[in-house]
């Protein structure tokens, strides 16, 4: 296999490998929020912040040690940078979401499955791509 062809092949797994991951987040979200939004009767949007919470503490786990796999990093570096990515992802799913109930009528708009939607669009467009620079194992410059 030529390098151009191992190299997408190594891309194609790590995002499937991502894909995993972001999945097994995402459950873990729903089994916060769920019990919290509809059992506590606690308000939506907070019930939706803890379950993200959650969910990105299982998604930095598995985002270093199984996606990019980067445990050489420094890890307080890692830490630092994927709370700014997912400050802003918070904040991208809060407008997402926010967005959703607004544009979209009845029903649709107060579904359970928005939360999940938006949640995976911010996701796979933003957070994975930002990943990819938090993660990134710095070579040592030569010399």
């Amino acid at each position: 296999m030529d390098a151009p062809a191992k190299s997408k092949a190594a891309h194609a797994w790590r995002f499937v490998r991502n894909c995993l991951t972001g999945g097994v987040a995402t459950g873990v979200y729903f089994a916060v929020y769920l019990p919290l939004y509809r059992w506590a009767q606690w308000p939506q949007s907070v019930a939706d912040n803890v379950g993200l919470l959650v969910g990105a503490a299982v998604q930095f786990l598995g985002a270093r040690y199984f996606v990019f796999r980067a445990r050489q990093g420094k890890l307080h570096r890692q830490i630092a940078g994927f709370a700014l990515v997912e400050l802003a992802t918070l904040l991208a799913n809060m407008g997402a979401l926010w967005a959703g109930r607004s544009l979209l009528p009845g029903a649709y708009g107060q579904s359970d499955l928005l939360v999940l939607a938006t949640s995976f669009a911010v996701f796979a467009g933003f957070s994975y791509p930002a990943w990819h620079l938090v993660f990134q194992v710095r070579k040592p410059r030569p010399g």
